[in-house]
């Protein structure tokens, strides 16, 4: 699921500049996909792609769902390579 979400995250950026929120991303996913996924596991894989330096927590200015703050993504230099 790591790839999905990076090769999701990957195509948004190739479309329109971001940064982009995990509803964002889920959304790529899902459409890859063609079947819904469970919340978490889009918003469980950023992390860790953060962690490995594939990805980078832009800011907390995204808005969710229910207008909240929240945070945005964007490859990393290493992510970009991949």
């Amino acid at each position: 699921m790591q790839s999905l979400t990076l090769q999701a995250l990957s195509r948004l950026c190739s479309e329109r500049p971001g940064p982009f929120t995990q509803w964002e991303v889920e959304a790529e996913v899902e459409q890859q996909l063609g079947r819904k996924l469970a919340d978490s596991t889009v918003r469980s894989r950023l992390p860790e792609l953060v962690r490995k330096g594939l990805v980078l927590c832009a800011d907390r200015e995204g808005i969710s769902p229910s207008g909240h703050a929240c945070s945005r993504y964007r490859l990393s230099d290493v992510g970009m390579a991949v």
